[in-house]
C-alpha cells in the first residue's frame, strides 16, 4: 500500500527562514531511493499560490521526492498566503534566491531529510518565469543539479529601461503594482545593485550556452509576461543536443491556472506530464 508523505520544514539561510514543502509517495516495503525535483516559484509568488502545492503532490504522486519552497525573501512569512514580510521582499536579490537554492541542495545532501528516499545522483530542478531564470543559473554553476526545466522563463533579469531605473535610483525604491489596492509592495536599489555587480554571472543565455545538461523549456504562445521570443532565444542558446522546447498554443503565463486553485487547468496537468515523462528519462 502506498501513501503520500507531505511535510513542512524550514531552513535558515544568512539569517532569513526558507520554508519548504517536501512531498513524496511511501511505497511500503521498497526501498529504492527517488529523484528529486526542486520548484523555484517566480516574482510575487508562492509556494501555496494557486497550483504550486498540486505540482509538489502530481511529481511526487508520479515517482519523484518534490520540493516546492518560499525564497527566503519572497514577503510570505509564517502565514503562508500573506506578504507579511515586506521589508525582506523589498531587498530581495538574484544573489540571494541563489544562495537559498545551494542551502536547499546542502540540506539534501547533508542527509537533513534523513528519513526521505532521495537519490542525490538524480536531482533535477524546475524554475517558472523568473524562478526559471534562477534556476538555469544555478544548474549551469552546480553539478548536483542533472537537468532543468524552465517554464515561461525569462531570458534576462534586468526588465527595466534606463529612464526606469533612473527613476528608481533618485527615490530609491520603486512601488508595484498589487491585487489589493491598500498592499503596497516595494523595491529597494539592492535589486539593481546586485544586477550590475553580477552582470556576467546573471546573464541567462549565456549560462545556457555553458549548461550542457538536459534543458527543457515550456512556452505558452499566448504568454503576456514573458513573451514567446525569449523562449526561442534561450533555445538558440542551448545545446541542441540535450535541449527541447515545447510550445502550448494558446496558453497563457501559467498555463490557465488560477488562486486559488480550485479547478484543475487542463494546460497545467500536460506541463506536468510533460515534465515529469521528461525528467524521468533524464535523470535515469
Amino acid at each position: 500500500m502506498t501513501e503520500l508523505i507531505e511535510r513542512s520544514f524550514q531552513l535558515t539561510v544568512s539569517g532569513a527562514k526558507i520554508r519548504g514543502d517536501i512531498r513524496w509517495k511511501n511505497r511500503g516495503n521498497a526501498t529504492s531511493a527517488l529523484p528529486l525535483l526542486i520548484v523555484c516559484h517566480g516574482f510575487k509568488a508562492f509556494k501555496d499560490w494557486g497550483p504550486f502545492p498540486a505540482i509538489g503532490r502530481f511529481f511526487a504522486e508520479h515517482g519523484f521526492v518534490s520540493i516546492v519552497f518560499n525564497f527566503s525573501h519572497n514577503g510570505v512569512g509564517d502565514e503562508p498566503k500573506k506578504f507579511s514580510e515586506r521589508e525582506k521582499f523589498s531587498v530581495n536579490t538574484i544573489s540571494r534566491e541563489l544562495e537559498d537554492v545551494d542551502a536547499i541542495l546542502n540540506a539534501i545532501v547533508e542527509n537533513h531529510f534523513s528519513d526521505v528516499p532521495v537519490d542525490r545522483s538524480k536531482i533535477g530542478i524546475i524554475g517558472h518565469s523568473r524562478g526559471g531564470g534562477v534556476a538555469i543559473i544555478k544548474a549551469k554553476e552546480d553539478e548536483r543539479i542533472k537537468a532543468v526545466s524552465g517554464w515561461s522563463t525569462i531570458s534576462h533579469f534586468d526588465r527595466y529601461s534606463e529612464e526606469q531605473k533612473q527613476r528608481w535610483r533618485e527615490k530609491g525604491y520603486v512601488e508595484l503594482p498589487s491585487m489589493n489596492a491598500l498592499s503596497i509592495f516595494r523595491m529597494t536599489t539592492a535589486f539593481l545593485d546586485d544586477l550590475d555587480n553580477n552582470a556576467e554571472r546573471f546573464d541567462i543565455l549565456n549560462a545556457v550556452e555553458q549548461l550542457h545538461k538536459p534543458f527543457l523549456i515550456i512556452q505558452g504562445t499566448a504568454d503576456m509576461a514573458v513573451p514567446i521570443r525569449e523562449a526561442e532565444a534561450l533555445y538558440d542558446a542551448s545545446d541542441k543536443s540535450q535541449a527541447e522546447i515545447i510550445f502550448l498554443e494558446g496558453s497563457g503565463h501559467m498555463y490557465g491556472a488560477r488562486h486559488p486553485y480550485k479547478k484543475e487547468s487542463p494546460n497545467m496537468t500536460r506541463v506536468l506530464e510533460l515534465t515529469s515523462t521528461w525528467f524521468h528519462k533524464n535523470l535515469s
